[in-house]
């Protein structure tokens, strides 16, 4: 049995569009990531065409995909700007989302498109350093590309 290729925890970025079209980078201080996939489906109930009393199974039929990505971490004094104008823009931006280093040209994935920054969460407490954490959701169709 040959041992899976995996990925170190670290490699799972979110990064943003800079002011430079095309040029995304991550905004630092995010420790952890969490990317999610969702799929709203309609439920159907297809009755038996023979016998309509026989229990009809249901059948689902796809409306629409979704895309979320929650990160949190040390709160970065580099990295504020750039989520509260991304936070407090009332138009989507562009991100992409990584899975694997995006420099490493043998192994890796990301998603590419709009998001937006529907939170932006600040905490602090005596003694310890001050947290961010930051979701965001898709704007429409996330691609997905390979790192090759």
């Amino acid at each position: 049995m040959a041992k899976p290729t995996s990925y170190v925890g670290s490699t799972v970025a979110a990064q943003l569009e800079t002011s430079t079209p095309g040029t995304f980078a991550r905004p630092c201080g995010l420790n952890n990531h969490t990317v999610q996939f969702s799929k709203n489906t309609q439920d159907i109930v297809v009755p038996d065409c023979d016998d309509p009393e026989l229990p009809a199974w249901i059948e689902r039929g796809v409306e629409s995909l979704d895309m979320s990505v929650n990160g949190s971490g040390v709160l970065a004094a580099e990295a504020v700007t750039t989520w509260w104008e991304a936070f407090n823009s009332g138009d989507s931006i562009n991100a992409r989302i990584y899975i694997g280093k995006p420099d490493d040209t043998t192994n890796g994935h990301y998603w590419e498109g709009k998001m937006h920054v529907t939170a932006f969460e600040i905490t602090g407490e005596r003694g310890n350093k001050a947290q961010v954490s930051v979701t965001l959701v898709s704007d429409g169709e996330m691609t997905i590309t390979a790192v090759t």
